[in-house]
């Protein structure tokens, strides 16, 4: 439910994103654009996001269901409506005028404590500036300057070893640390995949979303796995390009000799391997 309210909070171009609790209820107030459609927030697989948001993602999905069945008020742009029970499956829901003043959008709805801690671990690579309870969370990059950008895929790639990631990668994922060595940032979303190019499985890879055009696409609708598709094929080429470039860039390695062939018809000239028993 997080995730989900954060992603269309960033879609919405918003940068900030206040949550309060009280009284368990969760209130949300978010500084973007606002809703233009509301018959678009119970149109299950619609996005109604611009042509740019759908060439850089594809953002149809759960969205506002996440929050099912729920009483949910949605406030935006001098505009109301509540959802219950039978709202969500389908009965009419009335939108009304709105007399108080809301910046960007508002959802309020019963829920547990959303704590900092929970918020954090899908806030923290959003790039939006979220606050819960008056305590930010912490917001981060994904990848350092050292990055390879990959304009055609419209990502940032990081190759780097296991010890250097930080403790907010592995609080972003879904699974536990060590069973997965690709992690793929979606604008905060974390999802991940077991690839390993080359010989040294001690290697992960980062892989940040930009916001250009990409085919690289989450699986509808829950977004937990990747796509399989000719964008997914060309990711792992670059991922094994970068594993390549890392280790040349490192200055030594123990790949066996049909991966040093390999480096070299990728253009990758690596030292001999030091000998290993």
């Amino acid at each position: 439910r997080i995730i989900e309210i954060l992603q269309n909070a960033r879609r919405a171009d918003a940068t900030e994103v206040q949550i309060t609790n009280a009284e368990n209820l969760i209130t949300v107030r978010d500084n973007g654009r606002g809703i233009e459609e509301f018959k678009k927030l119970l149109d299950l697989g619609s996005s109604g996001w611009d042509d740019a948001i759908e060439l850089s993602e594809d953002p149809a999905g759960v969205g506002l269901f996440s929050l099912a069945p729920r009483e949910l008020t949605i406030r935006s742009q001098g505009r109301m409506l509540t959802i219950r029970d039978d709202g969500w499956t389908g009965t009419p829901v009335d939108v009304e005028d709105d007399t108080a003043s809301t910046e960007g959008t508002e959802l309020r709805f019963p829920d547990e404590r959303w704590t900092p801690e929970l918020v954090s671990a899908c806030a923290v690579f959003s790039g939006l500036r979220v606050v819960v309870d008056g305590e930010e969370c912490p917001k981060l990059p994904f990848v350092s300057d050292a990055a390879a950008h990959h304009a055609d895929l419209g990502c940032h790639i990081e190759v780097c070893p296991y010890d250097k990631l930080n403790g907010w990668h592995a609080r972003a994922r879904r699974e536990p640390f060590d069973s997965k060595n690709v992690f793929v940032n979606f604008h905060g979303q974390v999802v991940t995949f077991d690839y390993h190019p080359v010989g040294e499985h001690s290697l992960r890879y980062l892989v940040d979303l930009t916001g250009e055009p990409t085919g690289i696409r989450l699986m509808l609708p829950a977004r937990t796995r990747l796509v399989e598709n000719e964008a997914f094929e060309a990711l792992k080429a670059a991922l094994e390009l970068e594993a390549y470039r890392f280790i040349e860039n490192r200055g030594e390695h123990s790949l066996v000799y049909k991966e040093y062939l390999r480096a070299k018809e990728l253009g990758i000239t690596l030292p001999e391997a030091k000998p290993t028993y």
